[in-house]
């Protein structure tokens, strides 16, 4: 008690002259009661005044912190050998548990980027923290140039000019300790003159004409095995190495947000006006059904939950397996996704994707993502979770909350320690960049790396999660699933509390379960020390609960006031409508003015916070575009006052400049061992650190 005391009574003193508004421990006295009008969520924030917003706080080229010390035992990238998959977890072949803080490098930023730029980018990005990226969208029509060369060309062999911005990329990436992620098919395209003879002209009126047809179509099945190998077989001009052999390349995609179990099964049915692909399904379907007894009708409808969900699965197996196997014979060692988990997917989509050696899984948030109740509805970190197969690692390759969202900067941090604590194993931005990476001409809604409001949180979001500052889960529970509930109902975070409330308490698995008319499907184990669980409706939380905490204790989540909290010995965070609250963590008070932030103390040192030495303080809040409609961003300086309890003695503060340079120092007040601070200091920076000052030079 004295020292929470003394806490808040250090908190008054730093607050009164940096911020100098009147405040209530906690204010939920000022909270509208129950039966108040809702107020819209625009109209909770301060109007924006863009002449008192910082102008460029976050450059394009370069960056405020560095953290290329996190990759310093993966320089160049691949030296610790393959990465493989162990059970749940991805290992190096040296045995190191392998954790990846990623990105997506897409489209234009592959092959537009000014060479002389690549190099600087990608050192850019392990200084923020990324040790991952994926190439995507390498392939598309409507990236010009793509692998294939200039626009409709041709698309049965990858372009010299294009492999090589690519062979340069990933040996520039390489030299960061930053690793890669490959996709083979993502948007490509058949033109007229791949002479295709099988259903030809029903593929090229599709607008992306490989999706779900391509289950069905051996012919196109050949040019991506044709693909496949010309591609992973290509030698890197500059590592001597081809993309197959590369230990550095950690990932692969076989086809990309591309199935008929959620998405593309429909396309096959006659009202769909592909007659060639429609005979091919009818004749598949019909003997499906006769050899397992099933009803015709049922597995015709391709809609419906049921038996049509057993049958496409088994169509997506066998794809996989040729896939898999031409992989494997060309001597690829990366581990290898199928295809994803995407749009909202129902667990009838997990059972083919467990053919690969781990699950890839999709989710996009929306604005207050921090205020969604478990309990009625899910928030988009819950539905990663949904696709946790017992068994299988599970890789994030796509997540984001985007521009213009006005709060996506409360994202970075939600994803890394929700991940941490469920041990997951490779969350990646989408992404770094779709643009080439020049300095910007407008905002990009698939562009953050000149965001302040995303890019500006990642590296504290990092250090959280590479470091294990957040620590796994103490409980596991095993949502064992029967036939039946897997396959003849939507189930989803979306129809399950039981999903939805544990995905942020505690260690959840999927179970799949032995199903007689898919013999390849194996049963999930149960992860030893689970509580198994087959109530998909059941509320996981204690009774008349606002928040939902992690079983470690060190994550909460209120929605009724919209924050998150992050209290761990290394890392400390508030995050959410912090604004006109007194919030605490072990180490730490937290008084500001902004109201809605992330604030986030993390240790730089890897000591605890109350022993660190060095300590990174990430202040972000809203960023927008001004009237010119033309970066850089403006982003709202974020202000109030921290105390922190510290044992060391010679803190003092310093403000990180766009190019990490020192902005500026200042003295952190210390009293019986507190130390104070307030923000905004020095110009224009959403960066600090708490530094012990350097020892004097020596005569």
């Amino acid at each position: 008690m004295k020292y929470r005391y003394r806490l808040a009574v250090a908190l008054s003193l730093a607050s009164s002259t940096a911020v100098g508004l009147p405040w209530t421990r906690d204010s939920r006295a000022d909270e509208p009661r129950a039966d108040a009008p809702t107020p819209s969520v625009e109209a909770s924030y301060e109007p924006a005044t863009p002449s008192r917003w910082h102008r460029g706080a976050l450059a394009w080229d370069v960056s405020p912190v560095d953290l290329r010390f996190l990759n310093a035992n993966d320089r160049p990238a691949g030296r610790r050998g393959f990465v493989k998959a162990a059970g749940d977890r991805l290992v190096f072949e040296d045995g190191t548990p392998a954790r990846f803080w990623g990105g997506n490098l897409v489209a234009y930023a592959l092959f537009a980027t000014p060479r002389q730029n690549i190099a600087a980018q990608a050192k850019r990005m392990a200084q923020l923290g990324y040790n991952l990226m994926r190439i995507h969208h390498h392939d598309s029509t409507w990236v010009e140039p793509n692998i294939f060369g200039p626009k409709d060309s041709q698309s049965r062999r990858p372009d010299p000019r294009s492999l090589e911005s690519l062979d340069w990329w990933i040996k520039c990436l390489k030299d960061e300790g930053i690793y890669v992620w490959l996709d083979m098919e993502v948007g490509r395209q058949i033109l007229p003159r791949d002479r295709l003879k099988l259903g030809a002209a029903e593929l090229l009126k599709a607008p992306n004409n490989l999706a779900g047809l391509c289950y069905y179509n051996q012919e196109v099945q050949r040019l991506m095995l044709e693909f496949q190998n010309q591609y992973l077989s290509h030698v890197n001009t500059y590592t001597k190495l081809a993309y197959k052999d590369d230990p550095a390349v950690v990932g692969v995609l076989i086809t990309n947000e591309n199935d008929l179990v959620q998405h593309f099964g429909n396309l096959m049915l006659p009202n769909q006006d592909n007659p060639f692909h429609n005979e091919l399904f009818t004749k598949d379907y019909k003997a499906f059904a006769t050899e397992h007894g099933l009803p015709e009708a049922r597995v015709f409808e391709t809609w419906l939950p049921g038996p049509s969900k057993i049958y496409m699965s088994d169509v997506e197996h066998r794809f996989n397996t040729t896939f898999l196997a031409d992989l494997r014979s060309i001597g690829l060692r990366a581990p290898v996704a199928t295809t994803n988990a995407w749009g909202g997917p129902s667990l009838f989509v997990l059972p083919s994707l467990t053919d690969g050696d781990l699950i890839d899984v999709h989710s996009y948030g929306e604005a207050e993502e921090l205020s969604r109740d478990p309990r009625r509805e899910p928030s988009f970190v819950q539905w990663i979770g949904a696709a946790r197969v017992s068994g299988k690692p599970l890789v994030n390759s796509e997540w984001n909350v985007p521009y213009p969202t006005i709060d996506r900067f409360t994202a970075p941090l939600y994803v890394a320690s929700v991940s941490a604590l469920q041990g997951w194993s490779a969350p990646m931005l989408l992404n770094y960049s779709q643009d080439r990476l020049q300095q910007p001409g407008g905002p990009s809604e698939w562009s953050t790396f000149y965001d302040p409001a995303l890019t500006a949180v990642m590296p504290a979001a990092a250090l959280l999660y590479r470091r294990g500052h957040v620590a796994p889960a103490r409980k596991s529970y095993h949502l064992a699933l029967t036939p039946d509930q897997l396959f003849n109902q939507e189930l989803s975070p979306k129809t399950s509390a039981t999903i939805r409330t544990l995905v942020e308490q505690s260690r959840l698995t999927i179970g799949l379960p032995a199903v007689k008319e898919l013999p390849w499907l194996t049963p999930s184990p149960t992860p030893e020390g689970a509580v198994v669980i087959d109530d998909l409706d059941r509320d996981m939380l204690p009774e008349g609960a606002s928040e939902i905490r992690s079983d470690t204790g060190e994550l909460a989540r209120d929605w009724t006031r919209g924050i998150q909290i992050i209290n761990t010995p290394k890392t400390q965070a508030v995050s959410g409508w912090i604004g006109g609250r007194d919030l605490e963590t072990t180490d730490a008070m937290y008084r500001f003015r902004t109201k809605k932030a992330v604030v986030a103390l993390s240790s730089i040192d890897d000591q605890p916070l109350a022993k660190s030495r060095f300590i990174l303080v990430t202040a972000v809040a809203r960023a927008m575009i001004d009237e010119s409609n033309r970066p850089p961003l403006l982003s709202e300086p974020v202000e109030g006052a921290i105390v922190l309890k510290t044992e060391v003695d010679d803190l003092e503060l310093l403000a990180l400049a766009a190019d990490g340079k020192v902005a500026s120092r200042q003295a952190a007040t210390r009293t019986n061992g507190l130390v104070s601070f307030s923000v905004p200091a020095g110009r224009g920076t959403h960066w600090y650190v708490l530094k012990s000052k350097p020892a004097p030079a020596s005569r």
